[in-house]
């Protein structure tokens, strides 16, 4: 059952991606839709236990990205997945998720800047977060938060994976 567990939660970063990278937006609809597939998948896995952990893992999920999305680090939409996401997963697959995810938002940019021709403003901006100077938030590179979502999600499974946890 461990398996099927994993497929709810791909499918809601998948469609996610198909529509942030479009369009670059989450929209309420799919959350909802994810969030009716999570709770089908984590009750048929795991009966009410699984309910309840995913529970737990939503409210996490909430609480990590809520100071984030507050602060504009982060889309609304992004918190809204991050809870579906949650209802259909464990607490620790989440704050391990996002962390990961994290890292993976900083390989992007950092490889986009390059590909764009934009190192020079990625480094002046670094330097300025460093020094606590003001930034010019124009020049700040957008990145569809649910692609780094899917690439932890991704790498969570496969370190799972080799470590015989799945």
């Amino acid at each position: 059952m461990i398996e099927w567990s994993l497929l709810a939660p791909t499918i809601i970063l998948l469609g996610a991606v198909i529509t942030d990278v479009r369009n670059h937006k989450i929209y309420n609809k799919w959350v909802m839709v994810s969030i009716c597939l999570a709770l089908i998948s984590s009750f048929l896995c795991f009966k009410f236990a699984g309910l309840q952990q995913g529970a737990l893992a939503a409210g996490l999920a909430l609480l990590l990205t809520l100071p984030l999305v507050i602060l504009g680090a982060l889309g609304a939409g992004d918190m809204k997945l991050l809870f579906a996401f949650g209802l259909a997963q464990t607490y620790s697959a989440v704050f391990s998720v996002i962390v990961i995810s994290f890292l993976w938002a900083g390989v992007l940019g950092i490889v986009l800047s390059i590909v764009r021709g934009r190192s020079r403003i990625l480094a002046e901006n670094t330097l300025r977060l460093l020094t606590a100077q003001p930034r010019d938030e124009s020049t700040f590179q957008k990145l569809p938060f649910s692609v780094p979502l899917l690439l932890a999600w991704i790498t969570y499974i496969l370190l799972g994976l080799k470590q015989g946890a799945f």
